[in-house]
């Protein structure tokens, strides 16, 4: 038998520092609905130096490894990641407050900075599994970037179905996207923006996720959800509407029958009314996240042909966001697409990034 669960840790780390959050009610609503929250002037000057030349220190000693956007269709071997044209990382986790290497004590309060960030935002958009830590539980990350780096249009976290049986094993899942930047002084001219592709009409309900079920696209600016645990064993698509009376929310099923999920590349629209099926946009595809670009050729096209045909930096809505030191940006990791541009410039560009995880559904 199958059953649904929202996996939870027993241990539960609640900051006693009396922090301000340094989110708005506007941030908040922000990020709730789909959008990019910026926020400038996140961290002192002090603490952006230090991360800085921390992450100097470990770049030089070896601990960047080049990390660009996986292809889901290749294998790790055939990945071609390079340090001129991907950006590099210095993974976080258990090595994030290590004292073995690099600068612990600055890394150690960028941590507890952002762990009163999480809070916040758990308690503000109803999430309260952000609070949860766990040795795996939450990310952190240093990315570097060349000049001629970039990153590929992509989504930080994807619905449990569309990753096969792997999916649906894992306790957590990303929740919230965040950067900080450590570039004083950056321009335009050098190039490196974050792109990122909100709705132009922000979500009147919250995006991301809905009882467990997380959203797979878009008609207008209503969230798309799937749920996979239908009566019938198979998936339906929904969305939601607050009730006459104002006080909950309610499905609308938008599929006229239940379908089972098929393997990659999905394409969800041929599921619904034909009505429905034209208006419906997909938030990931093969088209436009170079992960789950279809491999043709027997297996040999090159993952960087299969990044450019995806990219498609200029197409539709989007916000670009400056790496500008000490910015703070904050969005859902399953709703809002993004990339990095490429760095024109002849500077580095270093950034702290990570992701606030959440309770994911398993399958025991």
């Amino acid at each position: 038998m199958i059953i649904r669960l929202l996996s939870f840790v027993s241990v539960f780390t609640l900051t006693n520092a009396l922090v301000t959050s340094p989110l708005s009610p506007q941030d908040i609503d922000t990020i709730a609905r789909g959008g990019v929250a910026i926020i400038p002037n996140f961290l002192p000057k002090p603490l952006i130096e230090s991360m800085r030349n921390d992450a100097k220190y470990l770049f030089q000693n070896g601990f960047f490894t080049p990390d660009g956007l996986t292809n889901t269709a290749l294998a790790k071997t055939q990945q071609g990641f390079t340090p001129k044209a991907d950006r590099q990382t210095f993974r976080g986790g258990a090595d994030w407050s290590s004292k073995e290497f690099g600068d612990y004590d600055t890394r150690l309060e960028f941590r507890n900075r952002m762990q009163q960030v999480k809070d916040h935002l758990a308690s503000e958009l109803n999430r309260p599994s952000l609070r949860v830590e766990g040795l795996k539980r939450h990310e952190m990350t240093y990315n570097w970037y060349e000049p001629g780096a970039r990153l590929g249009r992509h989504l930080d976290e994807h619905h449990e179905e569309t990753k096969g049986v792997k999916g649906w094993l894992l306790e957590s899942r990303r929740s919230v996207t965040w950067l900080v930047y450590l570039n004083e002084g950056w321009t335009k001219e050098d190039g490196g923006a974050l792109r990122t592709y909100p709705r132009q009409k922000l979500a009147t309900t919250q995006v991301g996720a809905h009882d467990g079920n997380l959203q797979v696209g878009w008609i207008e600016n209503d969230p798309v959800f799937l749920d996979c645990f239908r009566p019938s064993g198979q998936s339906a698509l929904y969305t939601v509407a607050i009730d006459t009376k104002g006080e909950r929310l309610v499905r609308n099923v938008l599929t006229v029958r239940d379908f089972d999920v098929p393997s990659q590349p999905i394409e969800f629209a041929k599921f619904l009314p034909k009505k429905l099926g034209d208006k419906f946009e997909q938030i990931s595809t093969a088209r436009l996240d170079p992960r789950f670009a279809k491999i043709s050729n027997g297996g040999n096209d090159s993952v960087s042909d299969n990044a450019a045909a995806c990219s498609k930096e200029d197409e539709g809505y989007y916000i670009d966001v400056i790496p500008e030191a000490g910015t703070l940006v904050l969005f859902d990791s399953v709703s809002l697409p993004h990339l990095v541009r490429e760095v024109t410039g002849n500077r580095r560009r270093i950034a702290a990034t990570g992701w606030f995880h959440e309770d994911s559904t398993m399958l025991l």
